[in-house]
């Protein structure tokens, strides 16, 4: 269940006593019989309001963005501090007797270069006692206004600060105005204004935001959460500054942020993606364009071009003017299954001599993976072995008995040891055992016996319980007389390997070892297709172990090949062109070429002829109930890929075909290198949603026609607008140039770029009644980042093939 919350924003929170001395004076005057009119009693208390001021904990630090020592592309989100109280930038006043809503925080960003003392900008300070470095610091360091502000108590004087010093350059162009540090803060919560006290002082904290996003051209950052008390007047007027301003720093970070060239915001390359014509969306050669007059053969060639195949010039033509055709997995449209009998090893030529490589490839290719990954090769032989030990136990017990019948004529004739045991197997349809109404009671004991043994664990947990049941289906014993009942010697009859070991029990391991429904349900514990338990009888060990759970590299190494998983890149985009840079390519997926695949890698075990028929049986189990086959996918080849490694991708539930998913599912999401993305979805969606990597809920801006801009949000419910859903401008949505002061990354909130106005005005009816200007927390609700989503519409040509017209890409 998916759970919806509000994000709210608070202006701030101005408590009713800031940090500072205060003094409480109370009045009383008494009236009644006999007391004087005058008489006044008063009650003065003085009481100091403490609060953060020269240090912050590091438990007082919620978060910071972009996180400590992180590397991204970060030249379009605004770095910003999250404190666990949410009072923390109003409890103290930038200026005695000033208005309590201006906060005495904020965040400076500085990179290479811009403090003395941090050339690197790794985080480097000025430390010592707050005495030495805040009331002397020589005649070219502006220091904090202890005139505009409480002065320092002698604790205060002693405690050991951090501090940076500011250029007066660097300071004229970062610093904020206290006009405008009203709105580098506020406070966010996931619960609304209505909740409990308790309860909201859990979820609200308070965001302090730098004012400076980093270049597009990258480089290292170090933000600085400092104190402005008693700087007021530089804020105004940076010109008066001295050659240094020296800055409390509370918290610091620091990160890089990789460079962004032109175009490369993550709009833009997602727009990128479906530029140009439709049809080259399809994964494909673009094919000659013009072919001329053609005949017959060049139209066939040109309908394999068209289809994905490519030719194979390294392949020598038996005949002049013949080629070698070769198309992998993802083709431009569907491709119906065929039947091969599993020799996917044979090409054939078609009518015009020409021969399609891409089955034959992946049947070699298969091979050579299964033998080139040691766990599986391993695996798979022990398995072939196995399968000796597994029905050399069962002809044991089977073949001793059909010995011992025949030795004392009880034998019923007609009857094979295939037979006998076939009546206790499932049928070829289906998986589970056969129950009591089909076999009886006796059938059903010897039915699990039978199982167990074939799933690998020792006969003489089985033996009675299925020699007594493959007797009751073998014999007819005579009236008042036992049949069979010393299995010892039935046992000892049936060991290949005893010297007394008669003709039928060699008959019996010709016969049941090459039968295809026993080793149809061997393989199928090896494979974990059954649900069968280890047995009890081993005691509290829990009983020997079965084979499924000897070997489970099998399944998962058929189940990644399924899934395209080690296939090498070239086999399935032979041809580049097919893939050019900044492109999006739309795909299906030929179950035929992973179906060769498959049968390549088990053909791998087959040592000579007597492995055959198991592989067979392996091949059988495995596709009978194989995980699904992909259908369709997307290639993706784009800066997008390797700036955005969490792009998102989600297919639709409606399909192509008009029908419609449950739970449709991408089962394969990777990337295949640092700039391509392969998507793999087991359906064919009618759509393809591309979700921007979720940064969180971040502060930011966005590229829009190559200008940098910031999107409005509706401050009020309007035109089926709600609160915080984006304002719409004819059939787009309305955005702001973002205003810079002059030459620099830094935001010019309210000076000549007034981009507070901007977005006032922008926000036309859309505007909150109850505001004359944008608010603190207005403000941080326009720069609120949400991921952007675009919903890509899939060519209807994977559903119908060549030669039909394509939706329109979103």
């Amino acid at each position: 269940m998916t759970e919806t919350r509000n994000l709210t924003f608070i202006d701030n929170l101005v408590p009713s006593a800031s940090a500072g001395d205060h003094t409480i004076k109370v009045t009383q005057r008494p009236t009644g019989r006999g007391i004087p009119t005058d008489t006044t009693f008063v009650l003065t208390q003085e009481l100091t309001v403490s609060g953060l001021r020269l240090r912050m904990e590091a438990n007082e630090v919620h978060g910071a963005y972009p996180p400590s020592g992180a590397a991204g592309r970060y030249a379009q989100y605004l770095p910003h501090v999250v404190l666990e109280r949410r009072g923390v930038p109003w409890e103290r006043k930038i200026v005695s007797g000033g208005s309590g809503s201006t906060p005495w925080l904020g965040v400076l960003l500085f990179t290479q270069g811009e403090l003395p003392h941090d050339p690197k900008a790794l985080g480097a300070t000025e430390d010592g006692t707050a005495a030495s470095l805040l009331l002397s610091g020589g005649n070219d360091v502006s220091l904090p206004d202890f005139t505009t502000i409480p002065a320092l108590t002698a604790e205060e004087k002693q405690q050991r600060i951090t501090t940076i010093r500011v250029p007066k350059t660097v300071f004229e162009q970062l610093a904020p105005t206290s006009a405008e540090l009203d709105h580098l803060t506020h406070i966010r919560t996931l619960l609304g204004t209505q909740q409990e006290e308790d309860s909201r002082r859990k979820a609200e904290f308070a965001h302090v935001l730098a004012n400076r996003f980093p270049d597009p051209k990258g480089g290292r950052y170090v933000a600085h959460l400092v104190s402005f008390e008693g700087h007021k007047t530089l804020l105004d007027a940076p010109a008066n500054a001295k050659e240094y301003v020296r800055l409390v720093s509370l918290h610091r970070w620091s990160f890089v942020s990789a460079p962004v060239e032109a175009g490369a915001a993550y709009t833009e390359l997602r727009a990128n993606l479906t530029k140009g014509p439709l049809r080259p969306h399809l994964l494909r050669h673009p094919g000659p364009g013009d072919y001329g007059s053609v005949d017959n053969y060049v139209k066939h060639t040109r309908y394999l071009v068209e289809t994905g195949h490519v030719a194979l010039g390294h392949v020598q033509a038996e005949r002049a003017g013949d080629y070698a055709f070769y198309r992998g997995p993802l083709t431009p449209y569907p491709v119906a299954p065929v039947t091969k009998n599993g020799r996917w090893w044979e090409t054939a030529e078609d009518s015009f001599g020409v021969r399609n490589l891409g089955p034959h490839t992946a049947w070699s290719l298969g091979r050579g993976l299964a033998l080139a990954d040691q766990e599986f090769a391993a695996a798979l032989a022990r398995v072939l072995d196995l399968r000796y030990s597994v029905f050399g136990n069962l002809v044991q017990l089977v073949g001793g008995r059909r010995a011992f019948a025949n030795e004392l004529g009880l034998a019923a004739p007609g009857l094979s040891p295939a037979d006998e045991v076939r009546a206790l197997l499932p049928p070829w349809d289906r998986w589970d055992l056969p129950t009591e109404d089909e076999v009886g009671p006796e059938g059903l004991t010897g039915a699990h016996a039978l199982d167990r043994v074939l799933a690998g664990e020792p006969p003489q947990f089985h033996a009675q319980a299925l020699l007594e049941t493959v007797a009751a289906i073998r014999s007819t014993p005579p009236d008042g007389e036992e049949a069979g009942t010393d299995l010892v010697a039935m046992v000892r009859a049936g060991d290949l390997t005893f010297p007394a070991t008669s003709s039928p029990v060699t008959e019996t391991m010709a016969e049941l070892a090459d039968d295809p429904l026993l080793l149809r349900r061997f393989a199928a514990h090896v494979l974990g297709r059954t649900s069968q338990e280890p047995s009890p009888e081993a005691g509290e060990s829990g009983g020997p172990r079965t084979v499924a759970s000897l070997e489970p590299a099998l399944t998962g190494f058929l189940d990644g090949l399924r899934k395209l998983e080690r296939v090498p890149f070239d086999h399935l985009v032979p041809d580049a062109r097919s893939l050019p840079p900044e492109s999006m390519r739309w795909f299906r997926v030929d179950p035929n070429w992973i179906d060769a695949l498959v049968y390549g890698a088990l053909w791998a075990g087959i040592c000579g002829s007597h492995d055959k028929t198991a592989v067979e049986a392996l091949i059988a189990a495995y596709f009978a109930g194989a995980p699904p086959t992909p259908k369709s996918g997307v290639l993706i080849r784009s800066r997008l890929v390797a700036d955005y490694p969490r792009v998102g991708v989600e297919p639709s539930a409606k399909q192509v075909s008009g029908d419609a998913l449950a739970s449709p599912k991408v089962l394969r999401n990777v990337k295949l290198a640092p700039d391509i993305l392969l998507a793999l979805f087991d359906g064919v969606p009618a759509q393809v949603t591309l979700t921007e990597p979720d940064q969180g809920v971040h502060l930011g801006i966005g590229t829009y026609d190559s200008v940098e801009k910031i999107t409005l949000r509706a401050l009020k419910a309007f035109n089926s607008k709600k609160v915080g859903d984006e304002v719409p401008d004819g059939d787009g949505v309305k955005r702001v140039p973002i205003a810079f002061r002059s030459g620099t990354r830094v935001l010019d909130l309210k000076g000549s770029g007034d981009l507070l106005g901007s977005i006032w005005r922008g926000l036309g009816g859309y505007k909150n009644p109850d505001h004359k200007a944008l608010s603190p927390g207005e403000f941080g609700l326009q720069l609120l980042h949400a991921p952007e989503k675009a919903a890509l519409h899939i060519p209807t040509t994977l559903r119908d093939g060549p030669g039909d017209d394509e939706e329109a890409h979103a």
